[in-house]
Parts: structure tokens; C-alpha cells; sequence
């Protein structure tokens, strides 16, 4: 299988802001791998219900980055999930991203949830759910447990790669996705940071790779093509 790289749609929030004209520039881009950036739950309420067949449609591969939220058995969590929910009726989504850190009881994703969950590493800033002790004991709790690995989250809790080294050893099998972007202080073009030890972390380049610093329309195929060069020379 090739690599299969793609943009979250935050990548474009400075530049392009409805997102249903991200996805059609993402796609008329050629892109062929997408992810909803949804984060910021006021963002995930006004676009969600908006979302129909034909902007998902010529897409290989789209997941969706779940906005954040306390998670639990509570109003909240089941107005998040039934929007998921129907998008998810409409084109399948291959995986949903959870921050795991403001979560409340974790018990609600194994029994509410007809889309597909994953779990992702935090940045330095967060208390929790940095290491990977945090994460292989969260993996504990689900029977078919599923990570995104977030090399910048991983990249600004250790520099030197060995955080991200420890993720692929121990939960080499559960890394379902990674989130790529450059950092000197958030998620910045790769093409400007040339921070090539950032995408040489990745050990498999197979597992679909959403793109996540912050691009001009026009950056988009320079930070494309400057991944797929440094990828190219493993």
C-alpha cells in the first residue's frame, strides 16, 4: 500500500472559512485522504449538521477530528455523537478522533458510538495522556483500542524522538492514524520549519497521515510535496 497523505481542513481555517469550501479546495486539490479538524466544539455545532454526501464524496479516506468536550452520560455527549452519528449514515467516516484528556468516564465510548473511535496523545501542555504509560493503560480498558499519534504532541513533550520511538514499540499494533505538523510553538508548515526529524518519525507510512499545520491554499502542495520528499528518502 502507498502512503496515504492528506489535510486536516484546520489546516485552511486562517485562509478559507466555511468548511464545506475547505473540502471542495482539498478536494479539487487532488487530495485524496481528509480530515474534518472539528476541534473547537462551537466550530463542530455550526458545521457538523451542514455536512452532506456531496462533500465527502471522491474522498478515499475521511475521518473526523471530534470536537472537545467532557465526555460521559451526559446531554452534551449525546448531541455530539447522534451529529457524528448522522454524517457517519451519510459516508462512513474510517476513524473519529477523541482528545482523551477531558474525558469523564471513557465507559461511554464502548457503548454508545456506531463510528469508529480512536484515542490521541497529547501535547506538553496537557496533565495527562502524554506518555505512553497513560496511553497503553487507557488501551487496557477497550477490547479493539485505537490511537492517533500525534508526532508534534509527541515532538514537544521530547524533542529528541524518543517519546515518539516509545509510541510505535509499545503501541506499534493500536496506531490507527497519525497528525503531522511542524512545531516551534504550535502546528506550523513543515516546508517552513524543516524539522525533517519530525517526519522521519514515523516508522509506517502506511497508516494514513493527516497533515495539521497551519497553510496558506497556495502552501498546500509545496508542504505535500516537501513530506512526501523526506518520506521518500527512509
Amino acid at each position: 500500500m502507498g502512503i496515504r497523505l492528506g489535510f486536516s481542513t484546520g489546516c485552511l481555517y486562517k485562509s478559507i472559512a466555511d468548511e464545506k469550501d475547505r473540502l471542495s479546495f482539498l478536494r479539487d486539490s487532488g487530495q485524496s485522504v481528509v480530515e474534518l479538524g472539528l476541534v473547537k466544539l462551537n466550530v463542530f455545532e455550526r458545521e457538523i449538521t451542514r455536512i452532506g454526501w456531496n462533500d465527502l464524496s471522491g474522498f478515499d479516506y475521511v475521518s473526523l477530528h471530534a470536537p472537545v468536550a467532557e465526555y460521559g452520560y451526559n446531554v452534551q455527549t449525546d448531541l455530539i455523537f447522534i451529529k457524528i452519528a448522522r454524517v457517519h449514515r451519510i459516508r462512513p467516516f474510517d476513524l473519529v478522533v477523541f482528545h482523551p484528556d477531558t474525558v469523564e468516564d471513557f465507559s461511554v465510548f464502548e457503548t454508545c458510538p456506531s463510528f469508529p473511535v480512536a484515542f490521541e496523545n497529547m501535547d506538553k501542555r496537557k496533565k495527562t495522556f502524554k506518555s505512553v504509560e497513560d496511553i497503553a493503560e487507557l488501551a487496557g480498558q477497550f477490547e479493539d483500542f485505537k490511537m492517533v499519534l500525534d508526532v508534534n504532541h509527541a515532538y514537544t513533550n521530547d524533542p529528541s524522538i524518543t517519546l515518539t520511538a516509545e509510541f510505535y514499540e509499545k503501541l506499534g499494533d493500536k496506531i490507527a492514524q497519525v497528525h503531522l505538523s511542524g512545531y516551534t510553538g504550535y502546528h506550523e508548515p513543515l516546508f517552513q520549519t524543516q524539522q525533517a526529524e519530525i517526519i522521519k518519525s514515523i516508522r509506517d507510512p502506511n497508516v494514513p497521515i493527516i497533515v495539521e499545520g497551519v497553510l496558506k491554499p497556495e502552501e498546500l502542495i509545496v508542504e505535500r510535496d516537501y513530506i512526501l520528499k523526506i518520506l521518500g528518502e527512509d
